[in-house]
């Protein structure tokens, strides 16, 4: 039996050495207060997902010799305060359709190895990948770069992305058939309908950082699949001992029959099809527990007044391995009567100022 026993420890041991199956996760839930709401007042309300979406997945792993290796990675976001999925429906199509998504944060398998990645399913793009590395809030789903533009956080059914290192250079293409599957599947006949490619170089050495990205995608609906939504983003970080600066910048532009209609542009005057984005900030590390982080991002809406601009202050404290509290004020002044809230265009009151706080707590595991 003792015999039976370590044969089966040592065939276990063989077979994690070759491949393995993680079940990992992120809760994040705090309190939030705003005022100046869309309905008037101000409001007090329990917060999911607020420096981390929650979130709970399986990656997996499994070693194919000569360097190689097979990769998944099953996603799923949800919301702990209601216990609902964060992106249980995603898109409403012009035949009524609506995408239920399990695994709405990232569905992937892939193939790893000597510095080069291929991955084929629903993905993080390659501009969201960019923005959680250059923007000092790591695109928190609140009081971030993500406040300003929903394609940040992007994330792209039906895609196929390639990665590959080459020194201190990381390259990175994607592309897919239909972005969006909330829309529909791929239209015979109309191959523009959803399209979306993407490209990126990132340069790192020493303290230094900076990278670029372009992407493109196509309406998702087939009478307007010509219109086009383009991104064109920079950023940079430097880092001496404590201290980490950040800075970047996105233009946008769009088609005037891209749809659904673009929050950003349709902010600003009619006919606005541009915009220009700029952020800048720091992160100090006051000790191994306490990092503190300021940022301030503008937006210019080429022919319109309606710029905002949106300043955040946030405090983390790591009291455990897996575990930290935080504290986040941001402030979003509105000119021209643009309508960006703490939390992204349209919750906020035209016009209107916004303060937001929120406090809370996240926990890895």
């Amino acid at each position: 039996m003792v015999v039976t026993a370590m044969a089966i420890v040592s065939m276990s041991s063989e077979a994690e050495a070759q491949s393995s199956v993680t079940l990992y996760g992120i809760v994040d839930v705090g309190i939030e207060h705003i005022n100046n709401t869309p309905s008037g007042g101000a409001l007090t309300r329990e917060a999911s997902g607020n420096l981390s979406g929650s979130r709970f997945g399986l990656k997996g792993v499994e070693d194919l010799g000569g360097g190689f290796a097979t990769i998944f990675r099953l996603e799923a976001g949800f919301n702990p305060n209601d216990g609902t999925s964060s992106q249980s429906t995603k898109g409403l199509g012009s035949n009524g359709s609506v995408t239920s998504r399990l695994w709405g944060r990232q569905a992937i398998v892939g193939i790893t190895g000597k510095g080069n990645q291929l991955t084929f399913g629903r993905q993080d793009s390659l501009l969201y990948e960019q923005a959680v590395a250059f923007d000092p809030m790591a695109v928190a789903s609140r009081y971030s770069l993500l406040s300003f533009d929903y394609a940040t956080a992007g994330r792209v059914d039906s895609s196929a992305k390639y990665v590959g290192s080459f020194g201190p250079i990381k390259a990175a293409a994607m592309y897919s058939t239909r972005y969006d599957a909330g829309y529909g599947a791929e239209t015979p006949g109309a191959e523009l309908t959803g399209r979306f490619w993407s490209g990126a170089l990132n340069y790192s050495t020493g303290p230094f950082a900076i990278s670029v990205s372009y992407e493109q995608r196509n309406s998702n609906t087939v009478a307007t699949n010509t219109a086009e939504e383009r991104r064109a983003t920079t950023g940079a970080t430097f880092t001496v001992g404590d201290f980490k600066g950040y800075a970047g910048y996105r233009f946008l532009s769009v088609s005037d029959r891209f749809l659904p209609t673009n929050a950003i542009v349709a902010s600003g005057a009619p006919g606005s099809s541009a915009a220009n984005l700029y952020w800048g900030g720091a992160q100090y590390r006051v000790n191994a527990g306490l990092a503190l982080t300021a940022v301030g991002y503008y937006q210019d809406i080429h022919g319109s007044g309606a710029d905002p601009w949106l300043a955040v202050f946030s405090a983390d404290y790591t009291v455990s391995k897996r575990t930290d509290l935080y504290a986040t004020a941001a402030f979003a002044r509105n000119k021209g009567k643009s309508a960006l809230g703490v939390g992204g265009y349209g919750t906020v009151a035209p016009g209107y100022d916004q303060t937001g706080v929120v406090v809370g707590m996240r926990q890895r595991f």
